[in-house]
């Protein structure tokens, strides 16, 4: 009886120390090591080892996302509380290697941070579309880029896009756009607005007054071009591009049933950006009038909205001297 204990215990050990033999050869303990100690807080799995994206302890994986030569990672933290909780988005290299990360918020139910789809309407995924494309050459300089959005919750703001350089040795940030309206990516759009071979990138950035809601907001625009290896605030430099804009909207008046409080002031602010804040002031303050039904619907005192938009109007810069 012993005899037999002892031969099942010698081949339970056999067994153990094959396994652990294999698994040395098939893992390679010491690049695992590395790549732990490289990772600092990220815990990577046995899943991440295998060529897929790591696991992250204490998260869970909302989506994941091929970056040309890089992929990346939302996670969320789990369990997730009843309407938000912390997240992480994370960029690894082709060894698993984190190479870039985002501090998040998400929801509960959905994420509020997403990267631009230059597949898609308007930077978000159409339903029932599996192409996606993740990555554009913004610059025109050869290098593929990434647009990251993050979403800050609440009813008052707004979101904060993230321009990422995807270079080959590194992943490089060319610049913060923050305060942009709604979730992501109502607020932004990418149009080439001069002859540069560069996109611009234009905020849509809402101002509100006692004049209603954030629906009701202002629409300011402004204008990131790519200078210098950053994209920075351009807006000065595109008037011609700002008059086209309010000379849309002024025609877009003349159609009472597009006549709302979000319009009039973004008519106004804008006159104020070009230059002729007076100008502003007036086509305000003429037009009011024809919106004092919807305002008092509301609830609004009218004489508030005025002077309140008639100061937001006198604290926007202007662009033109």
């Amino acid at each position: 009886m012993q005899k037999g204990e002892s031969a099942i215990s010698a081949a339970v050990a056999a067994v153990i120390l094959l396994i652990f033999i294999a698994a040395q050869q098939r893992w390679q303990i010491a690049t695992l090591q590395d790549i732990a100690s490289s990772a600092e807080e990220y815990v990577l799995t046995t899943t991440g080892l295998r060529g897929q994206i790591p696991e992250l302890s204490g998260f869970e994986k909302v989506k994941t996302y091929h970056l040309g030569n890089y992929r990346a990672a939302l996670y969320r933290a789990s369990p997730a509380p009843l309407v938000f909780a912390p997240g992480r988005f994370v960029v690894y290299d082709r060894s698993n290697k984190p190479v870039f990360k985002l501090d998040t918020l998400e929801g509960s139910r959905d994420p509020w941070t997403a990267v631009y789809d230059f597949a898609g309407r308007n930077g978000v995924t159409s339903a029932g579309n599996r192409k996606t494309n993740y990555t554009l050459d913004l610059t025109a300089g050869g290098t593929l880029d990434a647009l990251v959005a993050q979403y800050s919750g609440g009813d008052h703001c707004c979101t904060v896009a993230t321009i990422l350089e995807l270079g080959k040795e590194s992943v490089r940030v060319l610049g913060r756009i923050g305060g942009l309206d709604g979730l992501p990516f109502e607020g932004l759009e990418l149009r080439k607005v001069d002859k540069d071979p560069a996109w611009e990138i234009i905020a849509h950035q809402p101002f509100r007054t006692l004049c209603g809601g954030h629906e009701d907001a202002a629409d300011v625009l402004s204008i990131y071009s790519y200078v210098n290896g950053q994209y920075i605030d351009q807006t000065a430099k595109h008037v011609d591009y700002l008059k086209g804009v309010l000379e849309q909207d002024l025609q877009k008046w003349g159609h009472e049933k597009d006549r709302s409080i979000r319009l009039l002031q973004t008519i106004a602010a804008a006159y104020s950006l070009l230059g002729d804040r007076e100008a502003g002031k007036r086509y305000f303050a003429m037009n009011l009038p024809s919106l004092l039904p919807a305002l008092h619907e509301k609830g609004i005192d009218p004489n508030a909205c005025l002077d309140d938009a008639q100061a937001l109007f006198d604290r926007l810069p202007s662009l033109v001297k």
